[in-house]
């Protein structure tokens, strides 16, 4: 299957999930709150991206999207016990929270999966080696797509990649020191670490930018068609 059929059964598979209307509404409750239709849904989305990017592809995209969830949804409720504790927001019952986050938890097992291969789907190398290779020259809204299709390929495949790889050693390390370190000591290093995170994220999106500018400013113009009247 190439690349355009895929990202078409992608977008057919994801029409739900963009518009909100799901053909599967009336199964039922599988919980308090929660219906059938929305683990079907985010089961068939998965499976779906293992049939038409591979199972290795599947599973990795599924690791980064429960590594993004987890502190939405863990904070999500922390902050929300915190304030329904202190009196800042109406408590509610359990169940009404524990149903709108099992919600939000099958609603990103299926949007995250699925932007994630529509994106690495798309064959930005390709279009890159396209538009530098046009005997024509470049025209100035094809370099600022050249710019654009840079940056972003270098933050999804090179950035994002390292960002996990950095998490997760520090997730490791974290996890050794964290009965020996008190509360106010765990919670600066995690406050540390996640600026550090942010900070190096920040750095390697924006690294090649100047370079990228200067050799994208340099290439040959469209060369435009057609007879020009002397003056």
């Amino acid at each position: 299957m190439n690349w355009k059929r895929r990202i078409l059964l992608l977008i057919l598979i994801g029409i739900p999930a963009l518009t909100g209307l799901s053909p599967m509404a009336g199964l039922g409750a599988a919980l308090p709150g929660v219906s059938w239709a929305a683990f079907i849904y985010a089961a068939a989305v998965n499976i779906v991206i293992g049939l038409t990017c591979g199972g290795a592809f599947a599973a990795g995209v599924l690791t980064v999207s429960v590594a993004i969830l987890l502190p939405v949804v863990l904070g999500g409720a922390s902050i929300t016990w915190i304030l329904a504790g202190v009196g800042w927001i109406t408590a509610m019952p359990a169940g009404v929270y524990g149903a709108h986050y099992v919600r939000l938890t099958l609603n990103m097992l299926a949007v995250i999966p699925l932007a994630l291969s529509i994106v690495a789907t798309i064959p930005f190398g390709r279009l890159e080696q396209h538009l530098l290779k046009d005997d024509r020259g470049v025209a100035p809204w094809e370099k600022k797509l050249l710019m654009a299709v840079r940056v972003f390929n270098h933050i999804t495949f090179f950035v994002i990649p390292n960002l996990l790889e950095v998490v997760r050693e520090e997730m490791a390390g974290a996890s050794r020191h964290h009965f020996s370190a008190g509360p106010r000591r765990r919670l600066m290093s995690l406050t540390t670490g996640l600026v550090q995170i942010g900070v190096a994220g920040i750095c390697g999106a924006l690294r090649f930018i100047p370079l990228w500018a200067r050799e994208i400013a340099e290439l040959p113009d469209r060369k435009i068609q057609g007879n020009r009247s002397s003056r």
